[in-house]
C-alpha cells in the first residue's frame, strides 16, 4: 500500500491505530479509503471502515460515492469477516439505502442460494452469525424474498441483542405477511426500543387481518407516538363497534397527530359499517362522542372538509360535525360555516347531512350565516335552493322527530322541487294582491 506518511509499517501490528483517527479528524477521506482497501493488517482495515462510516458529510459527492463503493467492495470481498462486518455497519451508518445492492444481491439469489461472496449456503444461515451486521443483512434480504419458509428463522431473532437485527427481522415478517408472525409481533410492541415497537406496529398493520388488527389495537396506549399513530390508524378498518372505546382514547390523545389520525379512523369506521348496522353504529358513535371530552374533534373535522376529499370522507365528516356542533362552543360559528359550505357539495347525502344538522341547531347564527350564503353570488343554484329550504325550516321551527336521524332526512325528496313550488306559491300570492 502507498505509505506517503511513512507511518503504515509502524502500526501493522494493529495494536495502535490512532493515526487513522487523526486522518478522520482532518477529513482525509481518500487516505482512509486507501487504508481500507490496501492495508495488509485487518485491524487497520476494520478501523478504517468504522471511521468512514462516521464521515457522512462532505462537500464532494464524488468522494462520498467513492467511499460507498469502497465499503461495498470490502463488505463483499474482504477476507476478514470482522472487516466485512465493519464495512456493512459503516454503510448502515452512512445511509441505510447504501446497503441496497447487498440486500438486493442476496434477495435475488433466493431462499436456497446465496451470491458467492456471502460465504453461506442459505441467507438464513447468516441469522446465526456472531456478527450482528451479517444477521441484519440476512433479515432484510429474507423480507425482500418474501418466502413464508423463512418465518421461523426470523422470529427466532426477534429477541436479538442488536436492535437493528430485531427491527429488520420484524419488518421482514411484515413484508412476508404470514399469520404465524402475529403473536410474536404483538410481543415486540413492548420492546425496549422505539424503532422495534414502530416496526412491529407497521408489520401488524401490513398483515392487515382481523387477528392482526386486534393484536395491534392495545398499542393505542403505547408510550411511543408513532406506534400510537399506526395503531389508531388501523382502528377504522373494523366493521363493527369493537374499536370505538380505543378510538375515543385516540381522539383525546395528547398528540395532535394521533388525534388527527383518530379523526380519520372514525370516518373510516363509519364508512366500513355494514349497511344493516349503519344506523346502530351511528347511534352508538354519536352517543360516545357526546359523552366524551374531545378537545378538537370539530376543528379536525373542519380541516378534513376543507381539503380535497373522497365522497365517503366528506359525507361522514359532515355527519360527525353535526354530532359535535354545540352552540356554546367557541368555534360554533366556524362549525356552522362549514356546514353551510357543505350545502354546495356535489354529493346529495353530504348536503342532506348538513341540511339536517342546520335545521336542528337552535341558534340565530344559523339563519344569519344562511342569509350571508344566499347573498354570495359564488354559490351554485343547487346550493342556494338547499339554503333557502333550510332557512325556511329554521324560521318555522321543525319538530325534533323529523330531524332526529340525518340518514333518514326526508323533508322533501328534492330541495330544488320544494324551492320551485314555494316560489310559485309566492308568485300567486303576489298576483292575488
Amino acid at each position: 500500500m502507498p505509505d506517503r506518511d511513512g507511518v503504515l509499517d509502524q502500526y501493522m501490528s494493529g495494536e495502535e491505530t490512532t493515526f487513522l483517527y487523526e486522518l478522520a479528524r482532518n477529513g482525509d477521506r481518500l487516505k482512509l479509503i486507501e487504508y481500507l482497501t490496501q492495508a495488509d493488517n485487518p485491524v487497520v482495515r476494520e478501523r478504517a471502515a468504522e471511521l468512514l462510516g462516521g464521515l457522512t458529510t462532505g462537500p464532494d459527492p464524488d468522494v462520498q460515492d467513492r467511499i460507498t463503493r469502497a465499503l461495498r467492495r470490502t463488505a463483499k470481498h474482504d477476507e476478514s469477516d470482522a472487516v466485512r462486518a465493519a464495512a456493512i455497519d459503516a454503510l448502515y451508518l452512512r445511509d441505510e439505502s447504501a446497503l441496497e445492492d447487498l440486500v438486493a444481491a442476496v434477495a435475488d439469489a433466493g431462499l436456497d442460494e446465496t451470491p458467492p461472496w456471502m460465504t453461506a449456503d442459505r441467507p438464513a444461515d447468516w441469522l446465526e452469525s456472531p456478527h450482528p451486521e451479517f444477521r441484519m443483512l440476512a433479515a432484510a434480504a429474507l423480507g425482500r424474498i418474501g418466502d413464508p419458509a423463512a418465518v421461523p428463522a426470523l422470529v427466532a431473532v426477534f429477541d436479538d441483542h442488536d436492535v437493528r437485527v430485531r427491527a429488520e427481522a420484524v419488518e421482514a415478517c411484515g413484508e412476508i405477511g404470514d399469520p404465524r408472525c402475529i403473536e410474536p409481533l404483538a410481543n415486540r410492541l413492548d420492546d425496549d426500543q422505539d424503532r422495534v415497537r414502530r416496526e412491529a406496529a407497521s408489520a401488524l398493520a401490513a398483515i392487515g387481518t382481523e387477528a392482526a388488527r386486534r393484536a395491534l389495537a392495545p398499542a393505542v396506549r403505547s408510550n411511543t407516538e408513532s406506534v400510537r399513530v399506526i395503531a389508531v390508524g388501523e382502528l377504522g378498518a373494523f366493521g363493527n363497534l369493537e374499536p370505538l372505546p380505543l378510538l375515543i382514547e385516540g381522539l383525546q390523545d395528547s398528540s395532535e397527530l394521533v388525534r388527527r389520525t383518530a379523526t380519520r379512523s372514525l370516518i373510516e369506521l363509519l364508512a366500513n359499517a355494514p349497511s344493516e348496522r349503519s344506523h346502530e353504529m351511528r347511534n352508538a358513535i354519536g352517543a360516545a362522542i357526546a359523552e366524551a371530552e374531545l378537545p378538537d374533534l370539530a376543528a379536525q373535522l373542519r380541516t378534513v372538509l376543507g381539503g380535497n376529499q373522497p365522497t365517503y370522507v366528506r359525507r361522514n365528516a359532515t355527519w360527525l360535525l353535526g354530532q359535535v356542533a354545540d352552540s356554546d362552543a367557541d368555534d360554533f360559528g366556524s362549525i356552522v360555516a362549514s356546514l353551510v359550505d357543505a350545502l354546495d357539495d356535489s354529493d346529495e347525502m353530504t348536503a342532506k347531512f348538513a341540511m339536517s344538522t342546520l335545521v336542528d341547531l337552535d341558534d340565530p347564527t344559523v339563519a344569519r350565516r344562511l342569509r350571508e350564503f344566499l347573498r354570495d353570488d359564488g354559490s351554485s343554484d343547487r346550493a342556494r335552493q338547499r339554503a333557502e329550504f333550510v332557512l325556511e325550516r329554521v324560521r318555522e321551527g321543525p319538530s325534533k322527530e323529523v330531524v332526529s336521524n340525518a340518514v333518514e332526512f326526508t323533508y322533501v325528496s328534492d330541495p330544488a322541487d320544494y324551492t320551485t313550488k314555494k316560489r310559485e306559491r309566492a308568485d300567486r300570492e303576489d298576483d292575488a294582491e
